[in-house]
């Protein structure tokens, strides 16, 4: 089953895919030297997919209907004290 997931991760990394990331927490920022500015979790991984040739919609409301992406990323945040 694992093979199979790799495939197809393999197989979306080698042509063009759409992804939705959902930034369900975007008051999670850190400061990043590169920018210099502060960012949120959500940063690197448009700057990462959009690097690559894909295309990113990045939001804080998950949408009902996800079925015009690839895939999506649900990046929840951290815990904070």
């Amino acid at each position: 089953m694992k093979v199979l997931g790799l495939l197809a991760a393999a197989v979306l990394v080698a042509q063009a895919a759409t992804f939705f990331v959902w930034n369900y927490d975007p008051v999670d920022r850190f400061y990043d030297p590169d920018v210099g500015d502060s960012v949120d979790c959500a940063y690197a991984v448009e700057q990462t997919l959009s690097g690559q040739g894909h295309s990113v919609t990045v939001d804080t409301v998950l949408p009902g209907n996800l079925a015009g992406y690839d895939a999506v990323f649900c990046l929840m945040g951290w815990y904070r004290c």
